[in-house]
């Protein structure tokens, strides 16, 4: 089995984790356990599954569904669906953007004649990793459902990103910066996580960027000059390649930042003098963006601590 196919029985996993014991999974779990990044795909695609189901079981069920269903199918309209409130157009908003591969057809049948045609047993030491992928994925939908702060969840639609509570049109080919800040937390919390390069030097780190032709930090916040770099390695985000680069800051501990051309993003983005802050939960997060970039620093710590960074020294 290639990755490919993997991915594709894999977008079947349940987020819950109860597909770890289901022989059908055992050998697309065992791909993804030694692919680095197709684990991290699974993990965010449980996160994204459990957090869009998490959106519907969250809509609250008019009283009068039952009869205004039977009313509906008696009139038999013939006629686009009509949006009656913001649920409305978040749902038919969403499921109309839905375009199904052109190939999906041949994908089905594909998966259907290979499960007809062999039951693999599952060995134990698939179990083992699985758990491990699953719970990551649970790990993501805590941090996106749990916090209050945070914005509602998004479903990416191409050119549209729908969220619980109404429509959001962001410009074609863009990423929203909320995206940004939300699929590295998943992408850090999954336990398959690692730095492609350690380098402690700022020079270096730039250097190694630069050679993959991937977005660099040439301007720091003051805090973070000097300050001895871990590591960094690329991040991809609906298709746009961006950077990490890991900082051990003396006081604070690990910072992290990301980073993306500036065409590649939108948002809320002020410049560096007044960067947007928040906090997430746990996270730390500051925001803010130049001509050529998007930045997004991020620390496990009270935000007020990851606001002197800023400060002019």
């Amino acid at each position: 089995m290639d990755k490919e196919q993997a991915r594709f029985i894999l977008r079947s996993f349940r987020p819950d984790g109860a597909d770890v014991d289901d022989v059908d999974f055992a050998e697309a779990l065992h791909v993804a356990t030694e692919d680095r990044e197709l684990g991290e795909w699974l993990a965010e695609e449980r996160a994204f599954d459990a957090a869009f189901s998490e959106a519907l079981g969250s809509v609250k069920i008019p009283e009068s569904l039952r009869e205004e269903i039977f009313a509906g199918l008696a009139a038999s309209r013939g006629d686009l669906p009509q949006a009656m409130d913001s649920i409305d157009m978040t749902l038919i908003g969403a499921f109309a953007a839905i375009r199904p591969p052109d190939a999906l057809r041949g994908e089905l049948i594909a998966a259907m004649e290979r499960t007809a045609s062999s039951k693999k047993v599952l060995r134990p030491v698939w179990r083992r990793f699985a758990v491990p992928l699953a719970a990551a994925a649970g790990v993501a939908l805590a941090f996106v459902a749990t916090h209050e702060t945070a914005v509602p969840p998004l479903i990416s639609t191409g050119d549209v990103s729908v969220s619980s509570a109404h429509l959001i049109p962001n410009p074609p080919g863009t990423v929203p910066v909320d995206v940004v800040q939300a699929s590295f937390i998943r992408t850090f919390e999954s336990p398959l996580f690692s730095l492609d390069e350690n380098r402690e030097k700022h020079g270096q780190l730039i250097d190694v960027l630069e050679k993959k032709k991937l977005p660099c930090p040439k301007k720091l916040p003051p805090g973070l000059v000097g300050v001895k770099g871990i590591g960094c390695r690329e991040l991809v985000i609906d298709g746009k390649r961006g950077s990490l680069v890991c900082f051990d800051e003396p006081v604070n501990g690990t910072v992290h930042l990301v980073i993306f051309k500036r065409e590649d993003v939108c948002g809320d983005l002020p410049t560096k003098s007044s960067p947007a802050l928040s906090q997430i939960g746990a996270w730390a997060i500051a925001r803010w963006a130049d001509d050529g970039y998007v930045f997004v620093l991020l620390g496990s710590r009270p935000v007020e601590k990851l606001s002197v960074l800023f400060a002019a020294k």
